[in-house]
């Protein structure tokens, strides 16, 4: 069989570019705010509310596998509502949750109901969810490249609002910093969805601007002419009987499992353990945000092109050579570079794990990505509680994080071995549907 690409397009701008603009705008804030700059209120939080490491890194990690926990049930939601429905109150909530956060929060169970039931949930369901289904469904040739310019502004997000964050944190308080963060969320990203739409075929178009679906031609068999059969999606249950599904599960779990405690922990661990100055570290985490934003841009350019399981596989080892670096290096002498190489190579690395959702799309198609995508988020969300938290807890018996890091490096190169085990499942097809005017 041979693979049709669609259709002649329009000359005019693509209306699903407006949605990436819009979706990349609004990430911003959203990972400079919440994504990656939870890493700053991690240790005035802590130390404000008398909490150890373990209670803290508890919270933040339970926080960001809030976004597994509800995968299914929030897939399921965007399955059958779409998108916009979901992510316009979760803003919501999320920016009160930052209020509440602000004003109300004075021990360890005020901080995780709020956080979790706030301003956890409407992020996770609002940026994780709501946003990358959309993408998906605006786009099939070039999916990889508008989701990797969504995750480059997210990490442009971090590289620049991370430090300022953290500028307010120290000039003020993070009370102050959780305040504006609300009036953020409620003046610049709420607005921002009045451009956002569901599905092209809501306005009459298809994914990429094509004029036509996509379709394969079938042989001639049996006396019958060739005829030309239009390539469909999986189902869930069709999915689920693939190998390739549950590598990239490991795959992804596995990634997680490594990169996580790290990411939750890394202002602590090179304060703490590698002795670097905070505001420095804050600088260093933006400079690493700023390194994965090129990073996702070239990544989707030639994930669009090359075999993604190769890419991803390649990608993730390098990040357990980061590792390596991070667990030889300190803030003394020659061990400088090696925390600078760190830097350097979880930034470049870190924009790999959006293509795993650019694969699960290039797959398994669009009816059913919000659904297969949550069930990735629900198996692996054991790993985003417990690699943070063990972070924290070496912390707390051991006066560091060495134990921590060295076990990232090993899930981090089981990761790389996943993925390069997928291999792209069979096209399904069915017979072409005839849409109004064509012969």
């Amino acid at each position: 069989m041979t693979s049709s690409t669609g259709g002649p397009r329009s000359s005019r701008i693509f209306y699903g570019w407006w949605v990436v603009a819009s979706s990349s705008a609004m990430t911003f804030f959203a990972s400079g705010l919440f994504f990656r700059g939870f890493t700053v209120f991690f240790r005035p939080v802590r130390d404000s509310l008398g909490l150890s490491d373990a209670q803290t890194a508890l919270v933040f990690s339970l926080a960001r596998a809030e976004g597994g926990l509800e995968g299914p049930a929030a897939g399921w939601a965007i399955d059958k509502f779409g998108n916009r429905a979901l992510l316009v109150p979760c803003i919501i909530l999320a920016a009160a949750g930052y209020f509440a956060f602000a004003w109300f929060v004075d021990d360890f169970w005020s901080f995780a109901l709020v956080y979790l039931g706030m301003v956890s949930l409407g992020n996770s369901i609002a940026f994780q969810h709501a946003m990358f289904a959309g993408l998906n469904n605006w786009f099939r040739r070039r999916r990889s490249l508008a989701i990797s310019v969504l995750a480059a502004i997210s990490s442009l997000g971090g590289m620049v609002l991370v430090p300022v964050v953290s500028f307010i944190v120290l000039k003020r308080d993070w009370h102050w910093a959780a305040a504006a963060s609300g009036v953020a969320y409620l003046v610049i990203v709420l607005p921002l969805t009045l451009w956002f739409r569901n599905r092209p075929e809501d306005m009459g178009l298809l994914p990429d601007g094509d004029a036509e679906p996509p379709t394969v031609a079938a042989p001639a068999r049996g006396g019958h002419a060739a005829r030309r059969l239009e390539i469909r999606d999986y189902t869930v249950r069709e999915a689920l009987r693939t190998r390739t599904y549950w590598f990239l599960l490991a795959g992804s779990g596995l990634r997680q499992l490594a990169s996580l405690g790290i990411q939750v922990n890394i202002m602590p661990i090179l304060v703490e353990s590698k002795g670097v100055d905070e505001q420095l570290a804050a600088t260093l985490v933006g400079l690493m945000f700023g390194i994965t934003f090129a990073s996702r841009l070239a990544l989707g350019f030639f994930a669009d092109r090359c075999p993604k399981a190769y890419l991803l596989g390649g990608a993730m080892a390098l990040e357990g050579v980061g590792f390596l670096c991070l667990l030889l290096g300190d803030w003394n002498g020659s061990g400088i570079w090696l925390i600078l190489a760190f830097i350097v190579l979880e930034g470049v690395t870190d924009g790999a794990g959006v293509i795993i959702w650019s694969a699960l799309g290039g797959f398994y198609g669009r009816d059913r990505f919000a659904s297969l995508r949550g069930i990735v988020t629900f198996s692996q969300s054991w790993a985003q509680v417990a690699s943070p938290l063990f972070a924290g807890w070496v912390k707390d018996h051991y006066g560091n994080h060495q134990l921590a890091i060295m076990l990232a490096v090993v899930f981090a190169l089981g990761a790389s071995a996943s993925c390069f085990l997928m291999r792209p499942p069979p096209q399904l097809t069915r017979e072409r549907v005839q849409q109004p005017g064509q012969t």
